[in-house]
């Protein structure tokens, strides 16, 4: 019998979940044994996954069986440790970022394997789960936020908090932006990530007017995108697959008198392809907002948290694992690797072989 090991996750704050109490069910049918860590974090309780037919554990991963696949969501905590199991997450390790060679050793020392959720994507590329749609709703709502507070107060932007559904966030940013006009750039609105940011802001009112921008749009201007400044919120959807001529960077900023805030909702500043060139590091939930570099006398803030759509963590764990189910069972069926396993299989190879690693 398979066994699937629900790991609890190292991200503090993180909600989200791959696999919901329905799915451990359509495991537990198929004759996958599936095992969960404790966690008091997760939007379902211990309990919702015990009735599903999950066994429950205060065990670490490390201890699941050898043959066990551990899942997960976002990355594991920083270690040397060598990594003997087969793991599925979002390990950000594949395209250059800071710290990556560091996790692909782990691997590579102790055996492991590891399919990150990024690149299980089917034969056109196209990725079969994401959390992108979420990521767009919840990036643009914090945007509309932040520009409320700013244009109002100096003083820090409190604690991003969780909502308990998709209207509770709707009706907070309505009321927040209580009817005040508002000219807003999304960059890449064509996207999963565009379209949930789009649909947010058209959610809270007609007075805001929405410049969306695609690959069109972009290629055809100068870089730095100047129009980008006649916005007083700039919203970034582009997934980064290759180089890009930068959006922004401190010079443009130096001429900005509007944009008060940039929500980079596709948040990678570790690449060295970073195309919002103006800051350098994540912000988190406790710390949503940073001052932007170049920034000059009107502030501009920057919100860049990676893991945005654990503020609606019901409605997004249920569309994603959703999506990853079926996929998820087909991987645990058999003893060989389906396409879409096989193509993230060869990202992990590569990603190793950048770096100079075995296996």
């Amino acid at each position: 019998m398979k066994t699937l090991w629900l790991r609890r996750e190292d991200k503090a704050s993180e909600a989200r979940v791959a696999l919901t109490p329905d799915g451990v069910g359509a495991l537990v049918r198929s004759g996958v044994q599936v095992i969960a860590e404790r966690s008091t974090d997760r939007i379902f309780s211990d309990a919702d996954y015990r009735a599903a037919g999950a066994g429950l554990t205060n065990a670490h991963w490390r201890r699941a069986p050898a043959d066990a696949v551990i899942l997960g969501l976002k990355e594991l905590a920083e270690s040397a440790a060598p990594i003997t199991h087969t793991h599925i997450y979002f390990s950000h390790s594949f395209k250059g970022q800071r710290g990556a060679g560091a996790v692909l050793k782990a691997y590579s020392d102790g055996g492991g394997n590891l399919f990150d959720l990024e690149f299980l994507q089917d034969d056109q590329g196209r990725r079969i789960a994401a959390f992108g749609y979420w990521a767009g709703f919840v990036g643009a709502a914090l945007g509309v936020l932040g520009y409320a507070h700013y244009r109002k107060s100096h003083a820090p932007y409190p604690a991003a908090q969780r909502c308990a559904s998709q209207q509770d966030l709707v009706d907070m940013v309505r009321m927040a932006l209580a009817g005040q006009p508002l000219r807003v750039m999304i960059m890449g609105a064509l996207g999963r990530c565009g379209m949930g940011a789009t649909d947010l802001l058209r959610q809270i009112g007609d007075q805001i007017e929405i410049s969306a921008w695609d690959l069109p749009e972009f290629s055809a201007v100068d870089k730095p995108v100047r129009a980008i400044i006649g916005h007083d919120l700039f919203i970034n959807c582009v997934y980064l697959r290759q180089p890009i001529s930068p959006m922004i960077d401190p010079a443009l900023l130096a001429e900005n008198t509007r944009l008060t805030i940039i929500s980079d909702v596709s948040c990678d500043p570790d690449n060295p392809n970073n195309p919002i060139a103006v800051y350098d590091a994540c912000t988190s939930l406790d710390v949503p907002f940073r001052r932007a570099a170049g920034s000059g006398a009107w502030p501009v803030h920057v919100q860049a948290i990676d893991h945005l759509p654990t503020l609606l963590p019901r409605e997004a764990s249920r569309e994603f694992a959703a999506a990853l189910l079926p996929h998820l069972l087909e991987f645990l069926k058999g003893p060989d690797l389906p396409p879409v396993w096989r193509n993230a299989r060869s990202q992990f190879v590569e990603a190793k072989q950048h770096f100079g690693l075995a296996g």
